[in-house]
């Protein structure tokens, strides 16, 4: 699974809750955690991640710290503010937890995690696309050992209210945070499924309300729910897209999904390309429908269906906290 997840006041936790979510299922075998910026600079990223495993009682799960910036080099000032802006209301990294990471660099570990297992492995990608861009430039070969990339990102303007974009009229953020990476991902020739906003949103019933939550979470005391409880009552409280009152709306969490149930989502299959130039359609992804196509893009969701199958695994998570 790579990742940004971000804990604290205006930070989506969804991250958090879709490796949650992954822990919790059978079906799948969560190999390796990577970090990358996006919603908060990778250091703070990747502290995250340790904290959640630890809260979870998984730290075997190694976690990599990867991509500090876009494929270009450059941060884009709004991450830049963002970043000074969360130094100024959440605790910095703890360096003492960040020894504790993995020592390859994400991009290595991605590299070696997919050549070790041709065919196996499953690439989860729920942030800005760089470290999975960076692992096919450096050793093409990926392209062709891994299974598939599963990502949530983009905006393909199938549902009107929230299908268009979350961080310009036409751009998702982590599509925007780095579109030239997410184009040389599409362009790779690799199966890829991708989750976008047109399935991620209120409409499409994708949200968990605070009393289910709340009903998770039970009366019961211990570091998960702890964790769960802070994690989850700030990004209700304050997302950074504040699309559903009294809820949060589980992106990265439906990407998880549907490694467990495909049936979750319809799909469109064909080409997609990034918008990588300068100007008001950077960041827009556009799909060209093609029956040879190697990109199935989700165009309806069974949202009840989904924010059903999460609340039973992280109640398993809960449940099995309980007990330890």
């Amino acid at each position: 699974m790579d990742c940004d997840p971000g804990i604290g006041p205006g930070l989506d936790a969804d991250d958090g809750l879709a490796l949650l979510f992954a822990l919790a299922s059978p079906e799948l075998h969560v190999e390796a955690v990577t970090t990358v910026f996006g919603n908060v600079n990778v250091r703070r990223g990747t502290d995250n991640a340790l904290r959640l495993l630890e809260a979870a009682g998984r730290t075997d799960v190694p976690v990599a710290m990867g991509m500090a910036q876009p494929v270009t080099g450059r941060l884009n000032e709004r991450a830049l503010d963002d970043y000074a802006a969360q130094d100024r209301r959440i605790p910095p990294a703890d360096e003492a937890r960040l020894t504790r990471r993995a020592p390859q660099h994400a991009v290595d570990l991605i590299i070696d995690a997919v050549l070790a297992s041709p065919g196996e492995i499953t690439v989860l990608a729920v942030g800005p696309l760089t470290n999975v861009a960076m692992a096919m430039l450096k050793e093409p070969a990926v392209t062709g050992a891994i299974k598939e990339v599963v990502i949530l990102g983009g905006a393909f303007g199938r549902e009107p209210e929230f299908g268009r974009g979350n961080i310009t009229p036409v751009a998702e953020l982590n599509i925007w945070n780095d579109p030239l990476a997410a184009d040389i991902v599409f362009t790779s020739g690799a199966p890829m499924r991708v989750i976008n906003l047109d399935v991620s949103n209120p409409n499409a019933g994708s949200v968990m309300y605070h009393d289910q939550l709340s009903d998770v979470l039970g009366d019961d005391v211990n570091p998960l729910t702890s964790f769960l409880g802070e994690m989850t009552r700030t990004y209700i409280e304050a997302p950074k897209f504040n699309w559903a009152r009294n809820g949060c709306v589980l992106y990265d969490a439906i990407a998880a999904a549907v490694l467990v149930d495909p049936g979750l989502v319809e799909v469109e299959r064909g080409r997609v390309r990034a918008v990588t130039q300068d100007g008001p359609a950077f960041g827009q992804t556009i799909l060209y429908p093609a029956d040879d196509g190697h990109v199935d893009v989700a165009v309806a969701i069974d949202g009840p269906r989904f924010v059903g199958l999460f609340l039973e695994r992280i109640r398993s998570l809960v449940d099995a906290a309980s007990t330890r």
